[in-house]
């Protein structure tokens, strides 16, 4: 896992009380130009058009988005509004396959009194639990400040215009990502059966410098213990950044996470956060999976993975991968066979922690959301938040290569 830029301008000075509601804050400065009025297709295509554009001296990044089931795109990321003393998260919403964007409300925290620094989550609910009923959006991240982090779960029951305070699923000590320290990072929501999981990197355990883990919960309250996803018997391993995908034509789960070379990952090009993945039968059994390294086109991915899954083309369908660095993307028709995966080309721009989206009402269209790198300054040009449209049949036929070189 990547040292965190962030504690330098999410650590506030002191507590303030922090509002879920949507009058929370103001909206973020340099909101997206006004909805054009004429007429796009639901599935056109378009290259990293702007959903905001945090103002200089600030940088937004981490990005993360759910579909919701009448077909509305919510989308968040991690930035820190000059204007406030506590960081949250912005939500927005598109009502037109991602093309327009309005700013409807900021997720806060409401219970540490230090704010939502880094690393959202999104998921919405497709069954009832815990007394939310199906349609629930459900919210998380990092708040965090100096002493200590936290994982803590929040509801919309009106698609994401406001927000309460549900439940805390883990804390651990101040962010530092040497190995000893005891933080916990990077949640990511998977359901599986009536049993709602929020999986994230752990640096508790005293036998692992750091591992990736989950807990379980029936009614969004009570979270089960720790159940451990990739915990290496090397202390110095530090494996990060878990994100899940279904293949429903076999029933099987891909795991995809970054696995740092330096501390004993497998490395052949050179990269410092090469990525890995597992396959099983069960996402709460990935600790019985093993590892392996994906390589494809010559290459590897550097960095924070998002595996998704579509049907397209047809047959067992495609998983696709986004990494932190590259502008390509990584596919594999065949249920994550080792020699099968492709390095493909396409429009949307890098970034770090780039979050995929396969629409659920057209599975041929995959969204691309992109905020600012890893390495991107504060005080340099301010980078766009970003969306890009493609279809996954031009991807796996090099439709798109012709841009590379435009």
């Amino acid at each position: 896992m990547h040292l965190l830029q962030w504690l330098a301008v999410t650590v506030p000075v002191g507590l303030a009380s922090a509002s879920a509601s949507a009058e929370a804050h103001p909206p973020p400065p340099h909101r997206p130009p006004p909805p054009h009025h004429g007429h796009h297709p639901p599935h056109a295509e378009f290259f990293n058009r702007p959903i905001f554009t945090p103002p200089q001296g600030t940088k937004a990044s981490y990005p993360r988005a759910v579909e919701l089931s009448d077909g509305t795109i919510l989308a968040t990321l991690s930035w820190s509004d000059p204007n406030t003393k506590l960081p949250y998260f912005p939500i927005f919403q598109s009502k037109d396959d991602g093309w327009t964007w309005e700013h409807i409300s900021n997720l806060t925290d409401d219970v540490n009194g230090i704010g939502f620094g880094a690393q959202p989550a999104l998921y919405e609910l497709d069954f009832a639990l815990g007394g939310y009923p199906e349609g629930t959006v459900l919210a998380s991240g990092n708040s965090a400040d100096n002493f200590s982090t936290n994982i803590d779960v929040y509801a919309s029951l009106n698609k994401g215009r406001t927000w309460e305070f549900v439940s805390n699923v883990a804390r651990g000590g101040r962010p530092n990502t040497t190995n000893g320290a005891d933080p916990i990072w990077e949640p990511f929501f998977l359901p599986y059966g009536d049993t709602m999981g929020v999986f994230y990197s752990d640096q508790r355990d005293p036998l692992h410098g750091q591992k990736l883990a989950h807990q379980e919960s029936t009614d969004l309250r009570n979270w089960g213990p720790v159940v451990n996803d990739v915990a290496s018997l090397n202390y110095t391993n530090r494996p990060g950044m878990t994100t899940i995908a279904h293949i429903p034509t076999v029933d099987k789960w891909v795991f995809a996470y970054e696995f740092p070379p330096a501390a004993g990952g497998i490395n052949w090009f050179g990269n410092e956060y090469p990525i890995y993945y597992k396959v099983a039968n069960n996402p709460f059994d990935f600790r019985y999976a093993d590892g392996t390294p994906l390589v494809g086109g010559e290459s590897t991915g550097n960095g924070s993975p998002y595996v998704v899954w579509s049907p397209v083309p047809g047959g067992n369908g495609t998983l696709i991968v986004s990494d932190a660095d590259n502008q390509e993307l990584w596919t594999n028709e065949f249920v994550g066979r080792p020699d099968k995966w492709e390095k493909r080309w396409q429009p949307g721009k890098p970034a770090y922690s780039r979050a995929l989206h396969v629409s659920r009402r057209d599975p041929d269209a995959l969204f691309v959301f992109s905020g600012a790198m890893f390495d991107d300054e504060e005080d340099g040009p301010p980078v766009p938040f970003v969306v890009t449209k493609l279809s996954v049949r031009k991807l796996l036929d090099g439709w798109y290569d012709f841009f590379e070189d435009q």
